[in-house]
């Protein structure tokens, strides 16, 4: 049984990713997401500027300056055999982002939310070039291809089906996970034809153009999207 944990800010993906990995593989997963402070919460904010940091129950002064020193810091018994992060695009991340901060009362914050992004990504990528076992998701490939994304993971990582999955075959279809309502093909919709683009509307549009890392776009696979 391989053991796992997987990270990403909220409104990314976690929970679909958590639940296609417990529903089909020999996992177990090792976030603490009780401690939102916590370097194993699922959304713990490992980069160096905390004041970007937008709700308190995850402010943390923790510094790693290397992965070795960020795993020594778990405490676990076991070694980690895979990490593994997901990400949205930064502009359907962002209209998300904003939703999730209004419904959750956050205070207001004197940045924009793509500074946080760019930290968040910036220092998950540096750390990725460090190990190996660290792997980097896009949302968009898991509810788009999840064949796809689920293979290769088992691949690299030599994850182990269920006794049932191995009879039945892996579940590519998840239409419910917490924390979001009931995803339908309007849902895949919004994401594949980028309909958040009109819902963002020109001016966030060419402020997040402005703040976003040329560099993270590219690692992780992303285009500078145009004015709509």
């Amino acid at each position: 049984m391989k053991r796992i944990l997987h990270y990403g800010l909220q409104r990314s993906g976690t929970n679909v990713l958590e639940t296609y990995l417990k529903q089909n593989f020999k996992i177990e997963l090792l976030n603490n997401n009780l401690e939102r402070a916590n370097t194993l919460h699922k959304h713990f904010r490992l980069y160096e500027d905390k004041q970007y940091i937008p709700e308190i129950q995850f402010a943390n002064d923790l510094i790693f300056n290397s992965f070795a020193a960020y795993e020594e810091s778990f405490k676990l018994e076991s070694k980690v055999d895979a990490i593994l992060i997901i990400s949205k695009d930064p502009y359907s991340w962002h209209l998300s982002y904003l939703n999730w901060a209004k419904k959750c009362n956050w205070p207001m914050v004197n940045y924009h939310y793509i500074e946080e992004y760019n930290r968040f990504h910036e220092k998950w990528i540096a750390f990725g070039k460090e190990d190996s076992r660290i792997s980097f998701i896009k949302y968009i490939d898991l509810i788009e291809n999840p064949k796809q994304v689920l293979t290769q993971l088992k691949s690299k990582h030599q994850l182990s089906l269920k006794l049932f999955k191995q009879i039945f075959g892996i579940n590519y279809s998840i239409r419910k996970v917490s924390e979001s309502d009931t995803f339908t093909q309007s849902n895949l919709k919004f994401y594949t034809q980028k309909e958040y683009l009109n819902k963002l509307g020109n001016t966030q549009i060419k402020a997040i153009n402005n703040l976003i890392k040329p560099s993270i776009l590219s690692e992780l696979g992303y285009p500078l999207e145009s004015i709509v």
